[in-house]
């Protein structure tokens, strides 16, 4: 190997062990807790979607595709596809070894270290100076939305890395337009698009973005003819290996039966009332999210698009410090897009939406929404703050260069190390995002284990009822183990026909009011009646978690359902009763 490759290589491997040791940095202590622990907040998405590493896990072991979950809203089930399907599938062997909590976690942080590896890389072609580029790195794999993400337990748009790699492999297809770059091109592109349809759909806006910046810039000349049929021969390889999975998700979504929908009502719904951009929120440094979601709906989930001050100073050394504006223009232009459609679909500062004329004032997303199939069905828009962390990151790498253009590399290391130091400190203190990100207790209880010994089928009912949807989701986490049916989907509401039993309806009352005991007239023969009705409708236990209750509420539940169905069998290490329920002799 030449030395300069070996020189290269050495750089490259560096930068890999780098974003890797921030990666677990970010993540602790889930390095150490592989098998136990899970990064994200136990209050969100997580538990949905280690379930679904595990469904999709056992639907492959059973030689099927992932999209029937018969074992969800019992006893409907419906057609599904998992969301993260393609990183489940990935990370099968790892779950076939070591189990889905392990599975989940390396994807998660190796997603992660993917992402500051894949800046450092692109900002490394662009500034040609390795050691500046590790601005990039940090800014982009510390960026506050994507610690958001991991916060929020959703780990699809945790996977980021791929988007700037996909147009690290588009550059350097443009410079050097071979064959073996197409396939390389192709290939990147569809793990990108295939791990996420949020970050293939930016992958290919930047794309765009590049090549109508190059084609303005450079003219049409001969060497475009090579570089056009290569691009083709990209997107046709591409488009091959991603529209099998793609069908099924259009498929998912539009079947009747479907689990997860995303029809225009429910959109445009999110869009304007729950995942709202506040423009404050990119710059104000504070702990406190816009909008507050906790505070509106009792949600631990956090939008978070705070673009960091660090980033900005250099972003701004950058744009007026460096001469030859080809360098970076095509990337302000990038952010400037990315930041336009992160608005969403209307004007809104300090958490108020902006009218003129008493109507609210229309943004660029809002056009493609009514105009594009594929956007009416994007409920996010602020993850298309993305773009401009990945801009402003490669900025970033530029405006460090210029401002250490003739220092040794040694200060170079210095003062990167030092604004490492200073995002850290930043985002601590002056951003939502949490360092390091909160991690879970995925750990099942010994009674979920104990039920999948029971040859005797039914559905498993846990209680409480009320809990939040998203941490109700543990009980659908809590299937991995006990392997029988649930009523719960993924983030619904209470099924229909547990709300239409009368048992249900009490037990709600009771988990709602503040009263200190038990109504002294309680509708007894309808409250044993409903307790035979779900038996009849094929639940076998009901679990009680006594640490989601109040100690009062917790004895009332617990005293009803023992005179329905009996003394529970106790699992005090947990604090829970299961109580098993059999008709009558």
């Amino acid at each position: 190997m030449p030395d300069q490759k070996r020189q290269n290589m050495k750089k490259i491997i560096f930068a890999a062990i780098v974003s890797l040791i921030l990666a677990c940095l970010l993540t602790w202590p889930v390095p150490i807790r592989l098998n136990t622990m899970l990064v994200g907040h136990p209050g969100n998405d997580v538990w949905n979607h280690v379930w679904g590493y595990w469904w999709v896990g056992e639907a492959l072991s059973n030689g099927q595709w992932p999209d029937q979950a018969s074992g969800l809203i019992w006893p409907d089930g419906g057609t599904l596809y998992f969301i993260d399907t393609m990183q489940a599938l990935f990370s099968w062997p790892l779950q076939l070894v070591f189990g889905p909590i392990v599975a989940y976690n390396i994807v998660v942080i190796f997603q992660l270290a993917l992402c500051g590896f894949a800046a450092w890389l692109l900002a490394w072609r662009l500034t040609g100076d390795p050691i500046c580029a590790g601005i990039a790195l940090i800014v982009y794999e510390m960026s506050p939305h994507l610690l958001g993400q991991a916060y929020n337990g959703i780990s699809e748009t945790v996977c980021a890395g791929w988007f700037p790699l996909t147009l690290w492999a588009l550059l350097r297809l443009m410079e050097r337009p071979s064959w073996k770059n197409s396939v390389y091109l192709s290939i990147i592109g569809s793990l990108c698009i295939l791990t996420s349809w949020y970050y293939g759909l930016f992958a290919a806006i930047g794309s765009l973005i590049i090549l109508s910046w190059s084609a303005v810039r450079q003219g049409w000349l001969y060497e475009w003819k090579q570089v056009l049929i290569k691009l083709l021969c990209s997107a046709v390889i591409a488009g091959i290996m991603v529209i099998g999975p793609f069908l099924s998700f259009q498929n998912s979504l539009n079947a009747e039966d479907a689990l997860v929908s995303r029809d225009p009502e429910f959109v445009e719904r999110s869009l304007l009332n729950h995942n709202i951009t506040d423009v404050n929120a990119f710059f104000h440094p504070t702990k406190t999210p816009s909008p507050n979601l906790f505070e509106l709906y009792g949600e631990e989930l956090i939008i978070v698009i705070y673009l960091g001050w660090l980033s900005l100073v250099l972003v701004f050394f950058a744009l007026f410090s460096i001469r030859k504006s080809k360098q970076i223009s095509p990337w302000v232009w990038f952010a400037a897009i990315f930041f336009v459609f992160s608005l969403g679909p209307y004007l809104n500062v300090g958490g108020e939406y902006l009218e003129y004329e008493g109507k609210r004032i229309p943004l660029p997303f809002l056009a493609l929404y009514k105009a594009f199939p594929i956007f009416d069905r994007i409920s996010h828009p602020f993850r298309f703050v993305i773009g401009v962390n990945l801009a402003f990151s490669l900025l970033a790498a530029h405006g460090l260069r210029s401002l250490l253009r003739r220092r040794k590399d040694a200060v170079k290391m210095a003062v990167l190390s030092a604004g490492a130091l200073f995002v850290w400190m930043e985002l601590s203190f002056a951003s939502p995002a949490q360092l390091p990100i909160p991690c879970s207790d995925g750990k099942i209880s010994q009674a979920y284990w104990d039920m999948n010994t029971d040859e005797e089928q039914g559905a498993v009912l846990d209680l409480p009822l009320t809990v939040p949807n998203l941490e109700r989701a543990i009980y659908v986490w809590n299937q991995s183990a006990h392997n029988r049916p649930v009523p719960w989907g993924l983030n619904d509401p209470m099924p229909r026909n547990l709300l239409q039993n009368r048992l249900i309806n009490t037990l709600i009352q009771i988990e709602s009011t503040r009263a200190m005991g038990l109504p002294a007239i309680l509708p007894e023969l309808d409250l044993v009646i409903s307790s035979r009705v779900l038996i009849r409708q094929g639940y076998r236990y009901i679990v009680l978690h006594e640490k989601f209750y109040p100690p009062f509420k917790f004895r009332q539940v617990a005293n009803l359902l023992k005179a329905l169905y009996g003394e529970p069998k106790q699992y005090s290490e947990d604090g829970i009763y299961v109580y098993l329920l059999e008709m009558d002799e």
